[in-house]
């Protein structure tokens, strides 16, 4: 995604959250993932990457991988 589109994503995302459409963390999980995206292209390892996220988002790396993978599905556990 180019810089413009990102940005202008950004910002929409900030208007909606004002407005109570979109949570306040839809701004983080973004960004986190175009950073990722960004750290994954200049040739960082996948640990690496969701390392320096979770220092740069003041998150643990267990919910980086939630934001970036999604919810695992632990319907085999019953």
């Amino acid at each position: 995604m180019d810089v413009l589109k990102e940005e202008f994503v950004i910002d929409l995302l900030t208007v909606c959250s004002k407005h109570g459409i979109v949570p306040d963390t839809a701004i983080r999980n973004f960004k986190v993932k175009q950073d990722y995206k960004k750290f994954k292209a200049e040739g960082m390892t996948g640990k690496d990457s969701r390392e320096k996220l979770s220092e740069k988002y003041f998150t643990s790396e267990k919910n980086i991988e939630f934001i970036l993978y999604g919810k695992k599905n632990n319907s085999d556990k019953k």
